[in-house]
């Protein structure tokens, strides 16, 4: 499902860290990003995910 879900949302790296069993979710296009973004479940790490593209704007995505 990681995978999936960073082919799916370029500028992302996402983990599965399977002994937690949660995601974890790391913006590439900006050095001042909050930390990783973490979740248990796939709808929320999206989620987060949109909220830190409003924050900082991935390139491409005009304001």
């Amino acid at each position: 499902m990681a995978s999936d879900l960073e082919s799916r949302h370029p500028g992302w790296v996402i983990l599965w860290r399977h002994w937690a069993r949660r995601y974890w979710a790391f913006p590439l296009w900006t050095a001042d990003a909050p930390a990783p973004i973490e979740a248990r479940h796939v709808q929320d790490l999206l989620t987060q995910m949109n909220e830190v593209e409003l924050q900082h704007s991935p390139p491409g995505i005009d304001d």
